[in-house]
C-alpha cells in the first residue's frame, strides 16, 4: 500500500446507494473537473466509508481511499463532500457512526464538518429566532459584530420560532400548538431535511397527543410564512399544472476557515437555488417530488 506521501490526491462525494438525487451532483463533478483538473473525483457510497477508506499513521491522519476496481491504488482525500449523512437511515448501526467519526478525524476538509452540519439544524435556527424574554434573552448579539440597534433591525426579518421544551417560551409554545385555533399558524418541524417530515396547523395537537411529553423537545413551533402566491406554470412529476405558486428562494454560501487559528480564509455568496410549489401545498421539498426548479428574473420598478 502506498504511504501518504506517495498517494495522489482525490476528492470524494458520498452518495446514498441507491441515489435519486443524482443530476445535479453531476453537474458539480464536471465544473469541478473543468479546465482539464488532474484531480479525480470519486463517488462514495455512505454504506462503503468504512471498507473503502482508512486513516494514516501520521500525525495529520489523512483520509486514504481505495478504489474497489483498483484496492492497490490510494488517493488521499483532499475534499469530503457529504451527499448522504443527513437522516437516521443513513445511520443503521454503530459501523455508520464509526465511519463518520473517521472522516471528521481526519485531515480531509469536510463539506460540512459535523459542527457545521448541526449549525443547520432546526434547533439552532429556533435559538437564534426565538423572541426575546426577560429569563430567556436572545443569543443572536454573541453572534453579531455591530451596534444593538442593528441585530434589533435583522431579528425583525426572522418569523416566530419557538422551543417545545419546558422554558417560559417552549411553556408559551406548548400552548399555542395544543390550541385547535391558534395552531393554524403553525408548522411543527423535527431535527430533518429533505421534505416530508414537517406537522401542519390542526394536524399539530393530535400529533404531538400521539408522543411521548418527553420527546415534544426534539421538535421547534414555527410561524408559518404566508407569501403572496402568484400565478404560474410547474412541469412537476411529468404533468403541466397551471394556478397560484409560491417561491422560496435560497441563498447559497461557501466558508472556509482555520479550525485552529479561527481564521475565515474565504466567505463569499455562491449562488441562489429558486424552489417553486403549488399555493395549497405545505411542503417544498423538491427531491421529496412536492416543489419544482425554478429561475429568477429581476425587474426594476419605478
Amino acid at each position: 500500500m502506498e504511504s501518504p506521501s506517495e498517494s495522489q490526491g482525490g476528492r470524494i462525494f458520498t452518495v446514498q446507494d441507491p441515489e435519486r438525487n443524482i443530476f445535479d451532483q453531476r453537474h458539480l463533478e464536471y465544473e469541478v473537473q473543468q479546465n482539464g483538473s488532474p484531480i479525480p473525483v470519486f463517488r462514495l457510497p455512505y454504506s462503503q466509508i468504512a471498507a473503502q477508506t482508512s486513516l494514516a499513521s501520521t500525525p495529520l491522519r489523512q483520509l486514504l481511499f481505495h478504489p474497489p476496481n483498483n484496492p492497490s491504488q490510494t488517493f488521499e482525500a483532499a475534499v469530503v463532500y457529504f451527499r448522504a449523512g443527513y437522516g437516521p437511515s443513513d445511520y443503521p448501526d454503530a459501523s455508520a457512526w464509526e465511519a463518520r467519526y473517521q472522516i471528521e478525524r481526519s485531515h480531509a476538509i469536510k463539506c460540512p464538518s459535523i459542527l457545521t452540519q448541526l449549525a443547520g439544524a432546526k434547533k439552532v435556527q429556533q435559538v437564534l429566532a426565538t423572541p426575546d424574554d426577560s429569563s430567556n434573552p436572545s443569543i443572536l448579539s454573541r453572534f453579531m459584530t455591530t451596534s444593538p440597534s442593528e441585530t434589533t433591525v435583522l431579528s425583525k426579518t426572522f418569523t416566530n420560532i419557538f422551543p417545545l421544551d419546558t422554558t417560559p417560551s417552549g411553556l408559551h409554545a406548548r400552548k399555542i400548538a395544543l390550541d385547535p385555533e391558534l395552531c393554524k399558524g403553525y408548522v411543527l418541524k423535527p431535527q430533518r431535511e429533505g421534505g416530508g417530515n414537517n406537522i401542519y396547523r390542526t394536524a399539530i395537537p393530535p400529533f404531538l397527543n400521539s408522543l411521548p411529553e418527553t420527546h415534544w423537545k426534539s421538535y421547534i413551533l414555527m410561524e408559518i410564512i404566508t407569501p403572496p402566491p402568484v400565478h404560474n406554470t410547474i412541469l412537476r412529476n411529468g404533468l403541466v399544472e397551471k394556478g397560484g405558486v409560491i417561491c422560496e428562494l435560497g441563498i447559497y454560501g461557501t466558508c472556509l476557515w482555520d479550525c485552529n487559528t479561527k481564521e475565515i480564509l474565504h466567505n463569499e455568496e455562491a449562488g441562489y437555488l429558486l424552489r417553486t410549489k403549488g399555493d395549497k401545498s405545505e411542503e417544498g421539498g423538491v427531491a421529496a417530488g412536492f416543489g419544482s426548479m425554478d429561475s429568477s428574473i429581476l425587474l426594476n420598478k419605478y
